[in-house]
């Protein structure tokens, strides 16, 4: 489940991490194995076909609060439609081997290429089926304990595909929950590929599994609170609503 919610939350000065503490003895196989225990000890995020999640996005520092739908249907279909106050919508759909943004009023612009290549492998990435090891290049637990405001944490470094040329992804777990505590991705945009790291905050039971309620992403010098209102599983999705538009 922590890779699923990672993937769907990380969308756009973090605390600096402590030094590194004593190495520990736990063993990267066992360490998994307890992450997707404390997440989804039922297991029942692989039973979920479709999800359609809704939430409030908020940059405090330029006063902008966004409200955002996201869709899902593994697995390999994805839509964010994005709304804020006084702009127009912003649109983003992966559509199996097709991508692209509809900013309306503006037009449809097609992803190609390395973006192309983000797009499918963030939706990989969201695929609640997947386990680390099945989505990821290679995954590596680090030797060493980090220490994150009250949480000891252990770090496990994530190979990602070649093609998008960009560093390992690093997840930090903490020593007692085991549940992800921060996160740090690259993400595309229209300035290039830019570093992104997330905190997760607030987990509650729902469903069955636990869920970040809350969750605040730093990228670049600012900071982005994402709160989830509401989170809808196995729903029914068209898949119209992934169909790119016929003049495309």
């Amino acid at each position: 489940m922590s890779k699923f919610l990672i993937a769907l939350l990380t969308v756009f000065c973090f605390n600096t991490i402590a030094a590194e503490l004593a190495s520990h003895n736990m063993t990267q196989e066992v360490l998994l194995d307890k992450i997707e225990k404390a997440a989804d000890p039922k297991g029942v995020c692989k039973t979920w076909k479709t999800l359609i999640m809704k939430m409030k996005m908020s940059v405090p520092m330029q006063k902008i609060e966004i409200s955002t739908t996201i869709m899902a249907k593994f697995p390999d279909k994805t839509k964010t439609i994005a709304n804020v106050p006084g702009m127009t919508k912003v649109i983003e759909v992966l559509n199996g081997n097709k991508s692209w943004t509809e900013t309306v009023g503006l037009g449809i612009q097609m992803k190609s290429g390395r973006q192309l290549a983000f797009a499918k492998f963030k939706a990989k990435r969201a695929n609640p089926t997947l386990k680390l090891t099945e989505i990821y290049e290679k995954v590596t637990l680090d030797p060493a304990l980090y220490q994150f405001g009250k949480y000891k944490c252990y770090k496990l470094i994530c190979s990602t595909p070649k093609e998008l040329k960009i560093k390992p992804e690093e997840f930090y777990i903490d020593n007692k929950e085991f549940l992800p505590r921060w996160h740090i991705s690259s993400e595309f945009s229209e300035m290039g590929v830019i570093p992104v790291k997330s905190e997760f905050l607030k987990y509650k039971t729902f469903k069955g599994a636990k869920i970040p309620m809350l969750v605040n992403n730093h990228m670049m010098g600012i900071k982005m609170i994402v709160e989830i209102i509401s989170v809808t599983p196995n729903a029914k999705i068209a898949d119209s609503e992934f169909a790119l538009p016929k003049d495309k």
